[in-house]
């Protein structure tokens, strides 16, 4: 069952108790399939499957559900000599990305970056809780600010990759297209504040949406701009390095491999200085950390995608709202007006998304008359499960418009 604390915190798929059990079915089956379809040795009679079953392909991210609750076994990649450190030689870089799933930049942003960012992110989460609109977590010891393209200059600089935002984003830039290719895109791009007692997410892979077999190349590859200092006791991300791949390139987490155990004794926090920039293979099993410090955790979350990862057609370009506002709902979820395992949200919302007509964007505690803003979000089935839980007082249902 899904830990109460721990709703809408993670760029990754979500899956609930039921959907867990349908893809874990699934990979059953999926297994079962393979081996009653094995061709006999030494035959050269066809014996093909006569069932399409190619929906029964399991996921990754059915298996991994509360190995991160032991934090007794949970170590530090500061113990490590042979783990990555923070670096600008681009040859490291690589070097540690391919061999660990991870690399990490040295001083990637400034002190004065730093604190551009933080300010904005902290007027953006403040205004958000007096809307009644935030995402909080973990007992209310957390909060997510989805979506910071359209609410904040710093912010869409910074997701641009531009020098003025991280003086090093030339280098990031450099590295994710060797990672992506040149036609990447953005997927998604979340502001992350972590309070003591907050942080923990469960294991996971950023494309564990996608079913197994994985191609022999990451998807997509998440950024962790570090604001604040990253280590066990502050919440630093959970990794499990080298999860990603073996000495010959192949998949380690795949059909048939108990990839899960991989955990049990390799779960390490990430130790990195504020101002460091983490760039994460997303065949990499991965988490949020619990932070045990007093104190805050701040970072942004910015995940890029390959550009062949997407519709072809810009339905939301393409089709004037008046038609969208009057098609069917099933037309209306193939033109992608709905979530998938998370991917299609909506500031946050992967229940029942939909095109806002008062966004919740740019808001500002110098400003207080925009919080009275009808904002379409307080009438989604999002903000309902958020203000029905004891500890959330920052989340408005107005009910169904």
């Amino acid at each position: 069952m899904q830990d109460p604390e721990l709703p809408n915190t993670t760029t990754a798929p979500s899956l609930s108790a039921e959907e867990r059990i349908l893809e874990l079915e699934a990979e059953i089956a999926s297994l079962k399939q393979a081996l009653d379809h094995r061709p006999p040795e030494d035959s050269n009679s066809e014996n093909r499957p006569r069932e399409i079953r190619y929906h029964e392909q399991p996921f990754s991210n059915a298996r991994l559900s509360g190995l991160t609750k032991d934090r007794d076994r949970i170590g530090s990649t500061s113990n490590f000599e042979e783990l990555p450190k923070p670096t600008t030689n681009i040859s490291q870089l690589e070097s540690d990305f391919i061999r660990w799933g991870y690399c990490l930049v040295e001083n990637a942003i400034t002190e004065t970056q730093i604190q551009a960012q933080i300010d904005r992110m902290l007027d953006q989460a403040e205004a958000e809780r007096k809307a009644g609109v935030a995402h909080m977590s973990h007992g209310g010891r957390a909060q997510l600010i989805f979506n910071m393209l359209p609410k904040g200059k710093v912010f869409r600089e910074l997701i641009a990759l531009e020098e003025n935002a991280a003086h090093r984003a030339n280098l990031v830039e450099d590295l994710l297209e060797k990672i992506l290719g040149k036609g990447f895109y953005l997927g998604t791009a979340h502001g992350s504040i972590v309070h003591q007692g907050g942080g923990r997410q469960e294991l996971h892979q950023d494309q564990g949406f996608v079913p197994l077999p994985h191609p022999p190349y990451p998807l997509y590859c998440l950024i962790i701009w570090c604001y604040s200092d990253f280590s066990l006791e502050e919440g630093g991300t959970y990794v499990v390095p080298g999860s990603h791949i073996d000495a010959d390139g192949n998949n380690k987490v795949r059909p048939g491999v108990a990839f899960e155990k991989m955990a049990e004794n390799q779960l390490l926090a990430l130790t990195a200085p504020a101002g460091t920039c983490v760039l994460t293979d997303s065949r990499l099993l991965h988490s949020g950390g619990k932070r045990t410090a007093m104190g805050t955790r701040l970072a942004s979350r910015i995940l890029y995608s390959r550009g062949m990862m997407r519709q072809q057609e810009n339905q939301y370009l393409s089709v004037p709202r008046e038609i969208v506002e009057n098609v069917s709902p099933k037309l209306k979820r193939l033109m992608g007006f709905s979530s998938y395992y998370g991917l299609g949200m909506v500031d946050g919302n992967s229940i029942d998304p939909d095109q806002p007509k008062i966004h919740v964007g740019e808001l500002s505690m110098d400003r207080p008359e925009e919080f009275l803003q009808d904002f379409d979000w307080k009438y989604t089935k999002d903000a309902k499960m958020l203000s029905e839980l004891d500890w959330e007082s920052f989340a408005e249902y107005k009910g169904d418009k």
